[in-house]
């Protein structure tokens, strides 16, 4: 455990070292939530609510929203594609310790970093200019904070997923790319779950793209009533267990693959 602590530490001050790329990327995200505002701002022009969402819970969703969405431009998967390609997964495969729990103090470290200097700072800032809705009450912050953490496992689950395919597409370029627009379409970064068609709605809600951004927001907003935070959790648990799965049976079939091709 020293270890891992030890790593989620150094990934979390390496940040530092790249503190103008890490600027960069709070001007895109700034750029993105201006052009929503106010696309909304337009759009509310025609009508006080729209399906129970108002201007001011709607601006918070966008906040958010395209803060939590700005994670899937990063994420463990590049590193583990890296690795794949150059060879280095050989060398960390042979250290006294998993390498997915690298990993994933690599991933925590990652997610401590932009919570501490984007999410709770430039979310905060932004809901307060442009008069968005607080969290409804303490639930919703305890909720949102649970719901968030998960939704971190099922991203981490996904990243690693997606950085294994690098066994065999060598370049993860392509799959990263497929992966961010995907999650950031089907998760509600983009557009809000229930502007879609009711049917495709109700069946995005089961996927586990929901739990990255449209769950944790909605939660925030205090927008479930008890039965249907218990649901959502549940949703979010069972896909952690499913993902988990699939990543073990993927990650042992990869590491077969490695062992003929080096033998």
């Amino acid at each position: 455990m020293v270890k891992f602590f030890y790593i989620v530490r150094l990934t979390f001050l390496s940040k530092f070292a790249y503190i103008k790329a890490f600027w960069f990327d709070i001007a895109g995200t700034s750029i993105s939530i201006y052009i929503y505002y106010f696309l909304w701002q337009t759009v509310f022009k025609e009508t006080e609510s729209i399906a129970g969402f108002t201007i001011t819970q709607m601006t918070t969703y966008v906040v958010l929203a395209r803060i939590l969405a700005s994670q899937f431009s990063g994420g463990i998967n590049r590193e583990l594609g890296r690795w794949i390609y150059d060879g280095t997964i050989s060398v960390e495969l042979l250290r006294p310790y998993f390498f997915l729990q690298t990993l994933l103090a690599k991933r925590i470290g990652e997610f401590m970093f932009f919570v501490c200097f984007k999410a709770i700072p430039i979310g905060g800032l932004y809901i307060l200019f442009f008069k968005g809705n607080g969290a409804k009450n303490i639930i919703s912050i305890v909720t949102f904070c649970i719901s968030i953490i998960l939704s971190i496992i099922i991203m981490f689950f996904l990243e690693c997923l997606v950085g294994l395919l690098s066994f065999y597409t060598l370049s993860d370029w392509g799959l990263v790319f497929t992966k961010n627009a995907i999650c950031a379409l089907l998760s509600g970064g983009i557009v809000p779950l229930f502007l879609f068609p009711k049917w495709l709605a109700v069946i995005l809600n089961y996927m586990p793209f929901a739990g990255m951004v449209s769950t944790p927001i909605n939660l925030f907003l205090g927008k479930y009533n008890e039965k249907e935070i218990i649901y959502v959790f549940m949703t979010q648990i069972i896909w952690i267990i499913g993902l988990g799965l699939l990543l073990y049976i993927f990650y042992r079939k990869a590491i077969r693959n490695i062992v003929v091709q080096g033998g």
